[in-house]
């Protein structure tokens, strides 16, 4: 079974999805992840890959903190062309909790919609709670059991 600890520093990402069953997509190399990522890290893996070579479905939209930190727009509007609403962590060792929003999609992947595969990985984190158009940040202690690595 993959471990937390053996993906710091990568750029790998896991998959959620909101009450509004639309999809979010996380990046934190060393930020904590929701331990449920583990429970079928196969299927979040091959998500990743298949999200890689998804067609551009919409537009994606930076938002206000992202675009005032004038960094690389690429990655977060690649992730909101998609459909999904992109998140990631600030670069900061020891496991940080925080996710910022980078980009919305104009049209958000809705579950009924989704590719079996994604479905598959972003139903083992479920934030029932909230609906990611309505957030600019969300901390995943408040959420959902998480893990760190050893960063």
């Amino acid at each position: 079974m993959t471990a937390r600890h053996e993906l710091e520093g990568t750029l790998a990402r896991w998959f959620a999805l909101d009450a509004d069953s639309q999809f979010g997509v996380f990046t934190g190399a060393y930020a904590a992840w929701p331990s449920a990522v583990f429970d079928d890290y196969v299927a979040v893996r091959a998500a990743d890959e298949l999200l890689d070579s998804a067609p551009v479905v919409t537009e994606g939209m930076l938002s206000a903190a992202y675009r005032a930190s004038e960094a690389d727009p690429t990655f977060p509007l690649r992730e909101a062309s998609r459909g999904l609403y992109s998140f990631d962590a600030d670069l900061c060792y020891g496991g940080s909790t925080i996710y910022f929003l980078g980009a919305s999609p104009v049209q958000p992947l809705v579950a009924r919609a989704a590719p079996d595969l994604l479905l598959r990985a972003a139903s083992l984190v479920r934030f029932t709670s909230l609906r990611f158009a309505d957030v600019t940040q969300l901390d995943l202690a408040l959420l959902v059991p998480f893990v760190v690595g050893d960063g």
